[in-house]
């Protein structure tokens, strides 16, 4: 059965966000316990020549022709995933997605059928729901779960290499370099594996909840802690410098996104912020008019940074000094990172619809409505 938290954290402050860390634990209580939890979650978007992948509003894995949103396909035809929170990955033809229902699968990337699952026979005991994307490396999957645990399985026929076991949550999705996984906890720290045993080569206690995705550039470890920003040597995991916001409802919980020698990142406070990524001083920030959650990683093209937030905009910002160049309203919260190919953001909302958006001024070029599986209308 799937544990309850045992444990606050006693630097969290009562608020939303404290809140929100309960309602998603309390999805897998009410999963466990035979309940029907409303299907969510904030998949992002995968591309590959063919087709665009995302966990939809419902649940399900939904392909989309790219170029007019027309669908494909969806997965699985008689049920749902509970929710899906992690974007799937998309390599050689095969589609890796975990679901909330705490099974891991395999897809055949043209049809939706599955290739395989771990574990074959879904029980709670072997695999709890998965939240963070998975990562792809070396013909391995790599990714955590709510009962503590950090898998790697074979990519071909999801046999498990190893497992690892951390004390709290695993949010995190995973970053490789040089033959090492890094990847953060609820229970406060950042580990360092190697990949091909899963042996640990390092930790470092942040002392805060780690929810969001490292980012590794130039040897250096960057993440979140809820309103620390923090940077380690890869290598070693020492600290190099750390970054604390004086509002404590500040959580990072997005990628960071390097430039320049720049890291940029948003706030669940709503304030955007760019740091020199050798120092960690600030080199700007910019607050959203609506004080806005943004989960979103800031996805760089050129001098233009383009992310989404839970006012249902989606912004377009100069990375050069924080200016707005646009934007755009939906009709739902933006949780999820946009993708960028070719001048078009894909992204989609909370709720059924997936939008592509013309990079240069948001313009609409399509919308689908998992809902009634057929575009939008005006």
């Amino acid at each position: 059965m799937i544990p309850c938290p045992t444990k606050i954290d006693r630097s969290v402050i009562i608020n939303k966000f404290f809140f929100f860390v309960l309602a998603l634990a309390g999805l897998a209580l009410l999963a466990a316990c035979g309940g029907a939890p409303p299907a969510t979650g904030w998949s992002g978007a995968a591309l590959d020549q063919n087709s665009l992948y995302y966990g939809g509003g419902d649940a399900k894995i939904i392909a989309l022709d790219p170029a007019t949103g027309a669908k494909k396909w969806s997965y699985p035809q008689d049920k749902n995933l509970i929710s899906v929170y992690g974007t799937p990955v998309v390599e050689n033809g095969t589609l890796y997605v975990g679901g909330y229902d705490g099974v891991f699968r395999a897809l055949n990337a043209n049809s939706g059928t599955l290739r395989w699952q771990f574990p074959v026979e879904p029980n709670p005991a072997a695999l709890g729901p998965v939240v963070p994307t998975a990562l792809v490396a070396n013909n391995t999957i790599y990714f955590g779960d709510n009962n503590n645990k950090f898998y790697a399985l074979d990519a071909a026929n999801g046999s498990k290499k190893w497992e690892f076991s951390a004390k709290d949550k695993i949010w995190s999705s995973a970053a490789f370099d040089k033959g090492t996984v890094y990847f953060g906890s609820l229970d406060h720290n950042l580990y360092a594996l190697d990949a091909a045993t899963g042996a640990k080569k390092w930790n470092y206690d942040a002392s805060s909840l780690i929810a969001g995705t490292p980012l590794i550039a130039n040897g250096t470890l960057y993440f979140g802690a809820q309103s620390k920003f923090v940077a380690l040597d890869a290598a070693t995991g020492k600290l190099k410098w750390e970054f604390k916001s004086d509002n404590q409802n500040e959580w990072i919980w997005s990628k960071p996104t390097w430039r320049n020698d720049a890291v940029y990142f948003g706030t669940l406070a709503g304030k955007v912020y760019a740091l020199n990524a050798s120092t960690g001083s600030v080199v700007w920030s910019q607050s959203l008019s609506s004080n806005a959650e943004i989960r979103s990683a800031i996805v760089v093209e050129g001098d233009i940074g383009y992310f989404g937030a839970t006012d249902q905009y989606v912004y377009a910002i100069d990375l050069n000094n924080g200016a707005l160049k646009w934007k755009i309203q939906l009709q739902g919260p933006v949780y999820a990172s946009p993708t960028l190919q070719a001048g078009i953001l894909y992204l989609p909302i909370q709720g059924h619809n997936m939008y592509a958006l013309n990079a240069a001024d948001g313009s609409r070029k399509w919308c689908f409505d998992a809902n009634s599986g057929q575009l939008c209308g005006n």
